[in-house]
Parts: structure tokens; C-alpha cells; sequence
């Protein structure tokens, strides 16, 4: 299944506006955060497929489907603190590869770090844009798969929005998720 941009930037809006609801924005985060959080999803899909597990939060999807679906997510909702709308690529190389995805992502998530650290380099068009490419090429990796990212998007959307862990009075407890 292809997304146009219209959808995504929907899609953007819906999960940004649900975070921020939630309280994951009072006090708003680094990027070299989000690079941190980016990365720490796409090693766990690549966990997901090397043990060959299903996902213990949508039980009735592999690991590695719902790792990717947080990963867009993540990517979605950072996009969207950026009112970011510019969703026109053309993935220059298809991959049916898992593992050669996720070091792809890992790469573009990486590059898009190195850009805001940059001085010479750095703009702010270049930096969403490499984090925009990231969330359209997961798309492309699903169809290429033929699997519906977008209903496990928004599966996990909601399921997140019911999470205890996910509360404002449970992450401002101690030992609760920060970030």
C-alpha cells in the first residue's frame, strides 16, 4: 500500500497532537534525543527479526512490523513539532532486505544527527527532510513486503494512548519512562 503526503502529513498530525496531549512535549527534547529513541527502534526490530518473535504489545504482528510502526511513529511525531509537510521522494533504492533496511535507517537517522552538528552544512529544510525520507521509506520497505504499515501505525497509536506507562502521573514517578 502507497501513502501520499496528504495522508502522511495527517497521519503526522494526529500522532504529534496525541503526544503532546499526553504530555510527551512539556518539556521539549534535543534532537540528539530523538536520534537516541529513533535508533533504539529500529534495534529492536532487528532484534524482533533475529529471534523470530512476535510483538508482545500486538501479539498478532512480527516484532519487527511494530518496531518499524514506532519508528515512524517517532519519526512522525518529531516531524510534527516541526510542522513539517514536504513529502514528495522518490526512494532511490528498494530493499527487501530486513537487515539491509534497518542499517539504512540507521544511516539516514545518523546522517540527519551529523547534518545538526554541521555548521557549514546546516539548514533547516536538509534536517527534517532526512527524517521525512526515513518514515517515506518505511513505507516503500512495507510495500515492497506488502504489508499494511499504516494499520499497525495506527494500531499502535491507540494502544499507546492507553498505556499506563504512557501517563503523565506514571512517567513523573520515580523509575518512570522520562523520555
Amino acid at each position: 500500500m502507497t501513502i501520499e503526503a496528504p495522508a502522511l502529513i495527517e497521519l503526522q498530525t494526529k500522532i504529534h497532537q496525541q503526544n503532546k496531549d499526553m504530555g510527551w512535549w512539556d518539556n521539549p527534547r534535543p534532537f540528539h534525543t530523538f536520534v537516541c529513541l529513533f535508533h533504539s527502534e529500529l534495534s529492536e526490530a532487528m532484534e524482533g527479526d533475529r529471534k523470530n518473535l512476535m510483538d508482545d504489545h500486538l501479539p498478532e504482528y512480527e516484532m519487527f512490523w511494530v518496531e518499524v510502526a514506532d519508528f515512524a511513529i517517532r519519526c512522525l511525531d518529531w516531524l510534527g513539532s516541526k510542522n513539517y509537510e514536504k513529502y514528495d521522494f522518490y526512494i532511490f533504492e528498494r530493499l527487501s532486505s530486513k537487515i539491509e533496511f534497518l542499517s539504512q535507517m540507521h544511516y539516514q537517522v545518523s546522517t540527519a544527527l551529523n547534518l545538526s552538528k554541521d555548521p557549514y552544512f546546516h539548514d533547516k529544510e536538509n534536517l527534517p527532510k532526512s527524517i521525512a525520507y526515513a518514515v517515506s521509506a518505511c513505507f516503500d520497505f512495507a510495500n515492497v513486503h506488502q504489508f499494511d504499515l499504516l494499520k499497525v501505525i495506527n494500531e499502535k497509536v491507540a494502544y499507546n494512548a492507553q498505556r499506563a506507562d504512557h501517563k503523565r502521573e506514571n512517567r513523573a514517578a520515580e523509575n518512570g519512562k522520562k523520555y
